[in-house]
């Protein structure tokens, strides 16, 4: 195999920070479109969306490679740039990938040592999400080892593209709502991948899962992702080290099987067992919580809002739920968990953030959109990023998109319209 091919959409927040050294410049492209190009102490960066976007890139993977390297400190670093490709377009992208990789949005290409992504029909988020999942499977094979089985590889990257920018670095071990509950529900109904069968899957088989099931897919990546969360976390990092015994057994040569008993020991039924009761008792992260709030505020926007009826303000929307009541509904999430108008206690919590320290009601602000002028809920309570949610058509059924985005990188029309729209909350 001469990449390794995410077909799933991450989910991680993206930073934008100024670092001292730096430099960009133009080049053409082999079709001739103008390149622009970023460099930084360890990666080569070129992408024909512009100079600002080559720099933001730049940035983010320099700073995402810093939490590659302090995870495995031990292995050194490269002697030589990494090399980084983003493309506007996705017919861009295609002429400078393996033809077995057609329909994913990034790849690390081992046979080029280089990373590629596109950008077409995607948020900046889940661009820079995917730079850092395929950015570790590049720095897994340029520094760590080349070896690496595809459950750890897959699960590793799966772990730093849920990396959240906090306004000075970055918090890993973010436990996102539909990855856990993916992982739960298939430990209650058995549904699982058993580790034994995990763990022996080469790339190929991997590849071939995940073209031919997409539901089976999106369990390969969760599950694997889950493993190393629990080895990274679980009872205080007890497993950490074992994991790194591992991984160093594996670069020196040992087997898969061999590494593994020599790191946790022989009996996989009861590591089995330990990590399945840590998964089920995993609860998503505050942040997470924050957005599938803000998903089932602007759900709920849309289901009363039917006949014309428009909500100027958050606190018209929760006074319509909560106060006058004049409708009974009930609202689904993806996970499949409902809500429903009898419970006001829930309800009302639909309308904090977490992270919200206030002893207000309401946490999210509503503005327009700068394009559409549709309605758009901000969340501005977490450090280093601002949530926003929006509806991303209008027919048949509007589908609400939630995005993190960068303060740095917030709009001058959109940040005065967060402002105003702060100075006219409610207490």
């Amino acid at each position: 195999m001469k990449g390794i091919l995410r077909t799933e959409p991450g989910l991680s927040a993206a930073v934008a920070l100024l670092l001292a050294a730096g430099l960009c410049m133009a080049t053409a492209g082999a079709d001739g479109a103008e390149m622009f190009r970023y460099e930084t102490d360890n990666y080569d960066v070129e992408t024909d969306v512009s100079p600002a976007f080559a720099r933001l890139l730049g940035e983010h993977m320099e700073t995402i490679y810093k939490e590659y390297s302090a995870r495995f400190k031990e292995y050194g670093r490269v002697t030589e740039q990494f090399n980084v490709a983003v493309f506007r377009t996705e017919e861009g992208y295609l002429k400078e990938v393996p033809r077995q990789v057609r329909g994913s949005t990034g790849v690390f290409v081992s046979s080029k040592k280089l990373l590629a992504a596109h950008c077409q029909g995607r948020t900046v988020e889940e661009v820079l999400r995917t730079l850092y999942h395929e950015g570790f499977h590049q720095f897994m094979y340029l520094v760590v080892s080349k070896r690496c089985p595809i459950w750890l590889n897959e699960g590793i990257a799966e772990y730093f593209s849920e990396a959240t920018w906090n306004g000075q670095g970055f918090t890993t071990g973010q436990v996102p709502t539909l990855r856990v509950h993916v992982v739960q529900q298939a430990l209650r109904d058995g549904s699982y991948i058993r580790l034994h069968e995990l763990f022996r899957l080469t790339p190929e088989q991997w590849l071939l899962n995940v073209r031919t099931d997409a539901r089976r897919a999106s369990l390969h990546y969760s599950q694997s992702w889950s493993i190393v969360h629990f080895l990274i976390h679980a009872e205080g990092g007890r497993y950490a080290d074992m994991l790194d015994s591992f991984l160093r057994g594996i670069s020196d040569g040992k087997d898969q099987e061999e590494a593994f008993v020599a790191s946790f020991g022989a009996d996989l039924a009861s590591f089995e067992n330990t990590w399945g009761q840590y998964v089920m008792a995993l609860r998503p992260s505050p942040k997470f919580r924050c957005r599938d709030n803000m998903e089932a505020v602007m759900l709920l926007a849309d289901l009363l809002g039917r006949d014309g009826l428009e909500f100027d303000s958050v606190n018209d929307l929760r006074r319509e739920v909560l106060v006058r009541r004049r409708y009974r509904w009930e609202i689904t999430r993806p996970t499949g968990e409902k809500t429903n108008s009898d419970d006001r206690e829930e309800v009302a919590g639909l309308f904090r953030c977490p992270f919200d320290r206030s002893n207000g009601r309401l946490s999210y602000l509503l503005v327009k959109r700068l394009d559409t002028g549709a309605p758009m809920l901000i969340c501005d309570h977490h450090p280093g990023v601002i949530i926003k949610a929006y509806y991303e058509r209008s027919s048949p059924r509007r589908k609400v998109a939630v995005e993190e985005q960068v303060r740095e990188t917030v709009d001058q029309s959109l940040a005065q319209a967060i402002a105003a729209a702060a100075s006219r909350m409610e207490p």
